[in-house]
């Protein structure tokens, strides 16, 4: 684990944390998300808020920065841990996911593992992240067009995404993510079923984002240094 690469890491995410605060709090549920005023210190969010969020997104970056060492690849990471975040935070809000998050994500992994590839010359890495990514979107469309309101199409974008970073690791951290984060659903999804309340709507993506980072540290547990 390298603690400088962790610790430099770490103290960017939660610097971003900041006007990530304000983006997350001012999403309404509908329509496009914007910086507002006094983004640089996240308002519209409360100050106990903001440093919550600047807490949590400077841990899991620094997280990410210990388990991964440096590569090309791994700017993907980190803005992934970032977004992730904020997505996460939208998503028990308001219940979406932002195409413009998503597809943020999606371009700057291919950006990254392009770059990646370049400076390795493996393309493996990069066209099994792609087949990931494709077959699970591909997969999960199909089930949300045959189930209308089982699965938002946010849902099926970011465990499509999620499946492209993951990709580039290995397939079996492409399973392991998908898996967990699917399973974790289905259990808090029981959970709220057997309340008094009875059926609740929940958001999927911070489970998708828990199997994200799951992933990531079985990945470490399995590779520990590697990187392609």
């Amino acid at each position: 684990m390298n603690t400088l690469t962790a610790s430099g890491l770490g103290l960017a995410g939660a610097l971003a944390g900041i006007p990530l605060s304000a983006i997350a709090y001012s999403a309404p549920a509908h329509g496009r998300l914007h910086l507002p005023e006094g983004w640089w210190h996240g308002a519209p969010a409360r100050p106990p808020t903001v440093a919550a969020v600047s807490l949590l997104t400077g841990a899991t970056t620094a997280v990410i920065g210990g388990l991964l060492p440096m590569s090309a690849a791994l700017p993907a990471y980190w803005l992934f841990a970032v977004v992730g975040v904020g997505l996460a935070i939208i998503d028990i809000r308001r219940r979406r996911l932002p195409h413009v998050l998503t597809g943020t994500l999606m371009a700057a992994c291919l950006i990254s593992f392009i770059m990646a590839t370049a400076v390795s010359g493996n393309p493996a890495p990069l066209l099994r992240a792609i087949i990931a990514g494709a077959t699970t979107t591909t997969t999960l469309v199909i089930i949300a067009l045959s189930l209308p309101g089982q699965l938002g199409l946010g849902d099926v974008t970011l465990a499509g995404v999620i499946t492209l970073n993951l990709g580039w690791l290995s397939w079996h951290t492409v399973a392991h993510g998908l898996i967990i984060g699917l399973v974790l659903q289905c259990v808090l999804g029981f959970a709220a079923r057997v309340r008094p309340r009875g059926q609740v709507a929940l958001p999927m993506g911070p489970a998708l984002l828990t199997g994200w980072l799951s992933a990531i540290s079985a990945y470490w547990w399995l590779h520990p240094g590697h990187l392609t």
